[in-house]
């Protein structure tokens, strides 16, 4: 019998390895997982937790300076368009993407300093603008404050 602990979590399957571009100052969990084909970015002094998803398959993924992308939050999900695009998600500098969020692909723009909230979804397209706040409701829908 071995002594180590074995986790309960099913694996997780991973596509294509991306080519990444990271600074030397950012801290990145060993389980966050970053798939696609291509670049994903991430600048200085960033933090990427744990089962956090970075999905570069739509387009190239950017996170700027000192942003924060919790757990379980996904970056460059494909939405129902399906489009590919030159740069699908990009987050400006102190962005936090909260536990649960989804961001999808599609030249999407979060800009400086915004809070994605818990379990929020911003679709693809969409530009958010510097300093706000978003949170989902009860329909799936997004509210932001500014």
């Amino acid at each position: 019998m071995s002594s180590k602990r074995h986790s309960i979590v099913p694996p997780v399957s991973s596509g294509p390895k991306p080519p990444v571009h990271f600074s030397s100052s950012i801290t990145i969990a060993d389980s966050a997982i970053l798939t696609g084909t291509h670049p994903i970015a991430i600048h200085s002094e960033s933090v990427v937790h744990p089962r956090a998803r970075l999905d570069s398959l739509a387009g190239r993924v950017t996170v700027g300076r000192r942003c924060v992308v919790h757990e379980r939050a996904t970056l460059g999900a494909v939405g129902t368009s399906g489009r590919i695009t030159e740069s699908a998600v990009t987050l400006g500098d102190y962005v936090t993407v909260e536990v649960g969020a989804a961001i999808e692909a599609g030249e999407t723009v979060i800009g400086e300093g915004t809070v994605v909230g818990v379990g929020a979804r911003v679709g693809a397209g969409a530009v958010v603008g510097k300093v706000s706040r978003g949170c989902a409701l009860d329909f799936g829908l997004l509210d932001w404050e500014f």
